[in-house]
């Protein structure tokens, strides 16, 4: 084949309408990109209003909190003075995750008790559909957290495990705040 047959060939018009496509489609993506992108300040600000119904001003807290059964993500120290924790249980199904959202209630400088959680992320967790928030009930200002997602044993204890996480956390807090 030469180059002049070449050019007229199918050959190249497949290559060259592929080549737009690509161009076109590249493009479009990166407008909508663009378009339909969330920044990590509206994604808290989103979670706040789910928690409490309205905008509430807030400020990151840095953190670095570990236990053998959890990490505690992200902190944000409320206009109220409470905290919302975003912390992440181990020891899953199948060794996965649970990501949770969990505001930490303080009245008068002392730690009051956990509530309004919700699920922030997951990895490997098959029946976290099941999970609601409102297995919490009841468990209001305890030392820790064992509740159960029905026929997700592993799940469960990877929310128990984020939950206690919080909870280990928020009594570093409380120390820092008496000394």
């Amino acid at each position: 084949m030469t180059v002049k047959e070449f050019f007229k060939s199918k050959t190249l018009r497949c290559i060259v309408v592929l080549l737009c496509i690509a161009l076109i489609s590249g493009g479009l993506l990166a407008v909508c990109n663009d378009l339909l992108s969330v920044s990590a300040e509206e994604r808290v600000q989103r979670t706040i209003k789910g928690i409490y119904g309205k905008t509430v001003g807030y400020r990151e807290i840095a953190t670095d909190y570990q236990s053998e059964v959890g990490t505690v993500d992200s902190v944000y120290l409320l206009e109220d003075g409470n905290y919302l924790v975003r912390a992440t249980g181990l020891k899953g199904y199948k060794q996965g995750s649970v990501s949770v959202w969990c505001v930490a209630y303080f009245e008068n400088g002392s730690f009051k008790g956990l509530g309004s959680v919700s699920i922030a992320a997951y990895d490997k967790q098959t029946l976290m559909s099941k999970w609601t928030g409102s297995v919490l009930a009841g468990y209001e200002g305890k030392e820790t957290f064992d509740v159960n997602v029905s026929g997700a044993t592993y799940s469960s204890t990877a929310i128990n495990n984020a939950l206690n996480t919080v909870l280990g956390y928020v009594g570093t807090l409380t120390e820092v705040q008496h000394d």
